[in-house]
């Protein structure tokens, strides 16, 4: 297919393009025959998918670029490739490059917001930032203080009945959503979760005191510290699983008892 590229902006023939990339999926469907099961919100029945929320947006050059440059390092550190070590209260990665890690969340968050799949219809962003990511992405224009943080949590499951392992919840892959913070004087998030940890991207900045939270990333830091988050205090997430839940035992659905 070709058309103008998302981020170099060149007509050239584009590639199907991953915001959340096709290896996160892969992982996931080799579970399940090639497919994962689909939790979607409204009357949408529960059923089995092998869709990854693809679309052409890139040209080759720039579809390997983001990949080799962000997605390949990044996910060899959360998949504990890198090497990394158990705390009480979460996990750190030592010599984390936490600059890497940064523009890779952001260039999921860009591809998310220039996609037309639905998964990602909640997604926006303003030209501006597009222009200003671009810049990042290739080391033209560092990301200003004032915006663009992002916080990252270990998901496990701190219930009594800990009926989710940390493999099973691996293996949940959830669609960006939008926050809405007045608490934090109208601050905008976007989140999603995949490979078992939540990422929270605050498009609008975080507070100064805010910004020295365990799991902000800081690129001037060489230690991360992820710390654990429960997963039903992932209201967002929880409410989704309870929705399907219903569906579930009302038969709404397609999947193999």
């Amino acid at each position: 297919m070709l058309g103008n590229c998302k981020l170099c902006d060149q007509y050239k023939e584009l590639q199907k393009s991953h915001a959340i990339g096709n290896a996160v999926f892969k992982k996931v469907f080799r579970t399940l025959s090639g497919k994962g099961i689909a939790l979607a919100n409204g009357n949408n029945p529960i059923m089995y998918s092998s869709d990854s929320w693809a679309e052409f947006q890139l040209c080759k050059y720039c579809e390997q670029f983001l990949n080799q440059e962000f997605e390949a390092y990044s996910l060899a550190l959360l998949r504990g490739q890198k090497g990394f070590i158990k705390h009480p209260e979460g996990v750190s990665f030592p010599e984390a490059k936490q600059s890497v890690l940064i523009k890779y969340f952001l260039s999921i968050y860009f591809r998310a917001a220039l996609s037309g799949q639905s998964s990602y219809k909640s997604i926006g962003i303003t030209k501006e930032d597009i222009n200003l990511l671009k810049s990042v992405f290739r080391d033209e224009k560092r990301i200003p203080s004032s915006i663009y943080h992002v916080q990252i949590s270990r998901v496990i499951d701190m219930s009594e009945e800990q009926g989710f392992s940390d493999e099973a919840i691996k293996q949940i892959i959830c669609a960006p959503f939008v926050r809405l913070n007045t608490v934090k004087l109208g601050s905008i998030s976007v989140c999603f979760m995949f490979e078992g940890f939540f990422i929270e991207i605050f498009v609008t900045g975080m507070k100064i005191k805010k910004r020295k939270s365990k799991g902000v990333l800081n690129s001037k830091r060489s230690i991360l510290f992820v710390p654990y988050v429960n997963l039903f205090q992932l209201d967002e997430i929880v409410e989704l699983m309870v929705s399907n839940l219903d569906k579930y035992e009302k038969g709404n659905h397609s999947i193999n008892e």
